[in-house]
């Protein structure tokens, strides 16, 4: 995970994997079959070090909101994980999951469509996080402070360039969400 986390996916190889560690290439087979097991369980594992520390306090609201800043933030931290995960899908079947759809129940969605609407917050989530962090990649985004980037459509950085802050961007959109969410309780009661 350090070695994604500082380098990325690419660096990823079973022989630049021992060497990190110190050990020859052939011991790693002992463990994994090949680098496609080997990442399943690097995904695994770090989605396995997702916790979040919910705040006890407040409303559900506040609570979701909590929640999915600390998915974010666990993300963010493990940008090549993420990218992984991608590929190799983790389970959504954990206690963070189980948590976040009591969290979604306390809102006043009932349980029977609770686990549908969880499911859409933590893609949307998901989907931002990766997003963010292809903004580098792009063409178009160039990046200004630690999370600010602008936009230039049309590729002259003279004219036609907006400014974005991704925490202000995500904080719209988990709250748009959650609006949504919101006013789907009020239809259903």
């Amino acid at each position: 995970m350090a070695l994604m986390d500082a380098e990325g996916t690419g660096s990823l190889t079973l022989r630049r994997l021992a060497k990190e560690l110190g050990v020859e290439a052939p011991a790693l087979y002992w463990h994994f079959a090949d680098k496609s097991e080997l990442c399943r369980e690097v995904v695994r594992t770090v989605g396995e070090q997702l916790e979040v520390t919910s705040a006890t306090r407040g409303t559900p609201r506040r609570r979701l909101e909590h929640h999915f800043h600390a998915v974010r933030d666990h993300w963010r931290a493990h940008p090549g994980v993420l990218e992984l995960s991608r590929q190799f899908p983790p389970s959504a079947a954990g206690q963070v999951a189980r948590h976040g759809l009591r969290l979604v129940e306390a809102l006043g969605i009932p349980p029977d469509d609770a686990l549908e609407c969880y499911r859409s917050l933590s893609w949307t989530v998901t989907g931002f996080a990766i997003l963010e962090q292809t903004l580098a990649d792009s063409v178009h985004h160039r990046h200004v402070e630690p999370t600010r980037w602008e936009l230039h459509l049309d590729g002259d950085d003279a004219t036609g360039a907006s400014s974005f802050d991704t925490d202000e961007l995500f904080r719209t959109t988990l709250g748009l969400a959650l609006d949504g969410l919101e006013s789907r309780t009020r239809r259903v009661r």
